[in-house]
């Protein structure tokens, strides 16, 4: 059956939702599939299917009102939650990499009939409504890069839109050790959980001051379009050079993004040049996104952190 990845915003974590740029990837280190699971009981299988049956009444309603401009087959996709459907996942629940834009991928994928092209922008506002199911709102970002399993630049003049990565940039898999000598885009696992929504009001609370508006604006913003642009381009180092500006942005100006525990580390990846940490996602937990020049050096640097390497510039 099909895999449906997790997703990462490399870069555009909050100030995308100020009109700038922000790149979405496919993060196949964490993926989820459907299986079979007849054995359990019914209150297991209730477990383990968690929203899903309640999720399917949803859909099930927007098809009714006519509110999808597709054709889904819930009856069949209810019929075989009953025989023991489930959705086996190891995409970290609280960390904003796409727990539930993966499982909205993958029931649409199920229950779609006809396959159908649709506008990106237009896609994506579709997943965004059903994807409200699980947030009460939803971008549609996470249920879109998690269906296409391809790269998409949100906003600009197209909204969003695929965009191909260079040859260069290699996606490393599970148990493989970057390149040396190889920048090393890594997740740090803060193992703690968090909620999107207290993270987002923090950053556009803050954005509404005066001067700091006037800082993203003219500095953050800006160091993000060219992150994202080195990276498109391949350009290795100034990809770092800018993340480790955005980083710096996040210490000075919206340290609420950090956890508390991480401030010093962080403090001390500004002082030095090994690695460059910055907010992934809304920040608060989950996950911190790293850069590192030197990956062995890296890790010998931080022996008591999970770091799980996901991105290299070949």
């Amino acid at each position: 059956m099909t895999t449906f990845p997790a997703k990462l915003l490399l870069f555009g974590e909050h100030t995308v939702n100020l009109g700038s740029q922000a790149l979405a990837l496919p993060l196949p280190l964490f993926s989820g599939k459907w299986a079979y699971a007849p054995q359990l009981s019914p209150s297991e299988l209730a477990a383990q299917q968690q929203q899903l049956p309640q999720f399917a009444d949803y859909l099930d309603e927007l098809h009714k009102r006519g509110e999808l401009p597709i054709k889904l087959d819930v009856k069949a996709f209810k019929k075989e939650l009953s025989k023991g459907l489930v959705f086996e996942s190891n995409i970290p629940i609280g960390y904003g990499a796409g727990s539930s834009g993966a499982i909205v991928a993958a029931v649409l994928k199920f229950c779609t009939t006809e396959e159908k092209e649709f506008p990106v922008v237009e896609f994506r506002k579709m997943l965004a409504k059903i994807e409200s199911f699980f947030h009460g709102k939803s971008s549609g970002t996470d249920p879109l890069v998690c269906y296409l399993q391809k790269p998409v630049l949100l906003g600009g003049e197209e909204g969003a839109l695929v965009v191909k990565l260079p040859s260069k940039i290699h996606f490393i898999a599970e148990g493989e050790e970057p390149q040396k000598g190889s920048y090393t885009i890594f997740l740090l696992d803060t193992g703690i959980q968090r909620s999107a929504t207290p993270m987002i009001e923090y950053f556009l609370k803050q954005s509404k001051g005066m001067t700091l508006s006037s800082r993203i604006d003219f500095s953050l913003i800006p160091d993000v379009y060219d992150a994202i642009l080195g990276f498109l381009n391949g350009n290795s180092a100034a990809t770092y050079k800018y993340f480790g500006a955005i980083g710096l942005f996040q210490y000075k100006f919206l340290r609420g993004l950090i956890p508390v525990k991480y401030r010093k580390l962080w403090a001390a990846s500004l002082e030095g040049d090994l690695f460059k940490l910055k907010v992934c996602g809304a920040g608060g937990g989950g996950f911190i996104l790293g850069m590192t020049k030197d990956w062995e050096g890296t890790k010998t640097a931080l022996p008591k952190e999970k770091l799980i390497p996901v991105l290299q510039f070949a």
